[in-house]
């Protein structure tokens, strides 16, 4: 499957047909409250969208939603929290592939990396990378 051009990670692909008949409604918890580099992590993946349309349409909300503003976006701006990133304001190699419970959105970061794109999730008041591989972010569920 292939969005904007990017090639969606197969084990994505596999996991979204999953759960395509339950309309992505996964509600999966963490095995610990951990991120794929030790950090502190709380959250679950609720939903995780099924096809490129969904997909293409939760990705535009982002580039609607995050935009600088003099505060948000500002070169520089990076918080202290574990496995933070500067904000984003260029979506156009992010893909919102879920949502956790609070409507937190999980992303496929193929920036520098398109082939091997890292996982990202808006965590309460910034962008943070939770693991290298959407195969990595996967092991961090149970189900």
């Amino acid at each position: 499957m292939q969005m904007n051009g990017m090639d969606l990670p197969i084990e994505y692909v596999a996991f979204a047909a999953r759960y395509r008949d339950a309309e992505g409604f996964c509600n999966l918890r963490l095995k610990e409250e951990l991120d794929s580099f030790g950090g502190v992590l709380q959250t679950e993946l609720a939903q995780i969208y099924t096809d490129v349309v969904e997909l293409n349409a939760q990705t535009a909300k982002l580039g609607a939603c995050f935009v600088g503003d003099g505060c948000y976006g500002e070169p520089g701006s990076v918080s202290a929290g574990p496995g933070a990133i500067p904000d984003i304001v260029d979506f156009t190699e992010i893909i919102c592939f879920g949502m956790a419970g609070d409507g937190s959105q999980f992303c496929l970061d193929f920036r520098g990396a398109w082939s091997a794109p890292s996982v990202i999730l808006w965590d309460d008041d910034y962008w943070r990378k939770i693991s290298n591989t959407f195969e990595n972010f996967l092991l961090l569920f149970s189900w």
